[in-house]
Parts: structure tokens; sequence; C-alpha cells
């Protein structure tokens, strides 16, 4: 079964390239998906959500985001040591989401163990740059897709 990590970029562009009152089928799936804890992001990603309708959606799927514990804190750690870059530097902040992505992708995989599921990571940026959010989690064995490839792997039509 697939889990989707959800980024703060995938949920801006859902809202921004699939409206709510054009494309209602879209949020009922992501619905449905959450519905079957099958979306979940890290709590960081609420903390990045400025936009009111976001707001909106998010306010009644509070166990959405998870919490870090201990572990995931070391990992966090861990992926800013050798990927210092992935946070801007010029602006540190303990709010931004993508190492905490990562940690939450590493940290449900070792849970689960051998009943292990796919921890997909659904994120905007692009797999081009080095240096973002889907390099770094290639680098520790985590997929990274867009809101388009979560379409095709669920088997979605529009």
């Amino acid at each position: 079964m697939r889990i989707y990590i959800i980024d703060t970029s995938s949920l801006i562009e859902m809202k921004d390239k699939y409206p709510i009152d054009i494309f209602p089928t879209i949020w009922e799936k992501m619905e449905e998906l959450y519905k079957n804890n099958r979306l979940i992001a890290p709590l960081e990603v609420k903390k990045e959500i400025r936009d009111d309708e976001l707001k909106n959606w998010i306010r009644n799927k509070k166990d959405m985001f998870i919490s870090p514990d201990d572990i995931q804190l070391e990992k966090v750690k861990d992926i800013l040591d050798k990927f210092p870059s992935l946070v801007k530097s010029e602006k540190p902040q303990p709010e931004e989401a993508d190492p905490w992505l990562i940690a939450l992708a590493i940290r449900k995989k070792e849970e689960a163990g051998i009943f292990s599921k796919d921890y997909i990571i659904v994120t905007e940026e692009s797999r081009r740059k080095p240096k973002k959010l889907p390099a770094v989690a290639n680098h520790y064995g985590i997929e990274c897709i867009n809101l388009i490839e979560l379409f095709r792997k669920e088997g979605w039509r529009f």
C-alpha cells in the first residue's frame, strides 16, 4: 500500500492549478486518501500553509500532520549535516519542511520494518536540481513524485 507524504508545494499546486470549484473530484479523491490514512505530512508542512483556502481544507485534518519525535529530530540533523543547502541558509527556520518530509518517510519505513509500505514524498520541486528535496530524498532511498504522478499511481482519471 502506498502512503503519500505531501509537501506544501503540492498542496499549493493543487489549490492553484486544480481549484476545488472546477476539479472537485481531485479534492474528493485526496480526501479519500486522507480518510484511509494514506495522506500524511510532517507538522512543519502545516506551519508553512499561509493560504486561507488550504487552511480551511486542513482544518479538520489534525491527525494528517505528524509531530516529530526524537528519532526524526536526529534524522533531520543527519540530513542537514550532509545536505545543509536543503534549507535556505539566509533565513533558517525550524518550520522548513523539506528535511522533515524525508525524516518522516525514513521513520515510517523503519517502523513498518518487514511490513514496509511504500512511503512516497509528493512534491513539486524539480528533480533536476541536485540539492533539492527529490535528490536528497533519493539519496536516502525515498521516492519523490509530483501530483500528476500521484494521480497516475492511483489510476485516477478526470
